[in-house]
């Protein structure tokens, strides 16, 4: 079995952070001072902010009007993606200062796969029939079950296509109609649960309690020892089906942008 055990926690945070950045692959970035800079045209803030990778010697200022133009030139907006291990520790209180403000705060919530799976065992299996998926076709499910538009679908197919290490696509059906979706990336001894989501008029009917727990057992399979996912703070019947599992609050990320998140897309 592969283990990422006895990591300091500083540490824990930096290998799923990486891991979940490699889960969302764009051909729109660049490495820049310590900063991952992207600028995919993307409904995922991910792939469109910037990530803080190491500390950089070079002044803040000429950073910040570096990137600026970046996002300036691809008419997105400046969005930096900050954690609780932001190598740069002083970057939030310094963005604050120059009127940077913080939205959209995340759990990123970790499971031992032995736990996880002991508590899927005991649980009732559902009556959705799951199909694995290609990328298109997920992409475009996804798209659909969130009200996407066809060019975020366009964007989200690319990334899933882009991404190095192996993943499964899961969709639920009831009958024809696809009624749920989830997607698993495993990444060494880690496994990043991603797109849960289900059909608005069949929510709290089991869906997405049976691609979890599908995504659970396959990444047993594979030998991976935790497993990760990332939920919006304020999303507590989310937070509620992943706590039964034994998911537990691992650490929070966040955005900073000048408009505070108004001019987010």
């Amino acid at each position: 079995m592969q283990t990422d055990q006895g990591l300091s926690h500083a540490a824990q945070i930096a290998r799923i952070e990486e891991a979940s950045l490699n889960a969302t692959v764009v051909p729109e970035q660049q490495l820049y001072n310590g900063w991952l800079v992207r600028w995919a045209d993307s409904a995922a803030k991910r792939a469109r902010s910037i990530n803080i990778l190491a500390p950089s010697a070079a002044p803040l200022d000429e950073r910040l009007d570096y990137v600026a133009h970046i996002y300036k030139r691809h008419d997105l907006p400046l969005i930096f993606r900050l954690t609780d291990a932001c190598p740069d520790v002083d970057l939030q209180e310094t963005l604050s200062q120059r009127g940077f403000k913080s939205f959209g705060h995340t759990l990123v919530m970790t499971a031992s796969m032995r736990q996880a799976n002991e508590f899927a065992a005991r649980q009732q299996q559902g009556t959705w029939q799951l199909r694995p998926a290609d990328v298109q076709t997920f992409a475009a499910q996804v798209g659909r079950l969130k009200g996407s538009s066809a060019q975020y679908i366009a964007e989200h197919a690319l990334r899933l296509s882009s991404v190095a290490v192996p993943s499964q696509m899961l969709l639920a059906y009831h009958g024809r109609a696809c009624v749920g979706a989830a997607l698993g990336v495993f990444d060494g001894a880690l496994m990043g649960i991603f797109d849960v989501i289900s059909d608005a008029a069949q929510r709290r009917q089991g869906i997405a309690t049976q691609l979890l727990r599908a995504q659970l057992q396959e990444g047993a399979r594979r030998g991976i020892s935790q497993a990760y996912l990332q939920v919006e703070t304020v999303n507590q019947p989310a937070r509620t089906l992943y706590a039964r599992y034994g998911f537990t609050n691992h650490h929070q990320y966040w955005y900073m942008s000048p408009a505070g998140g108004q001019d987010d897309q």
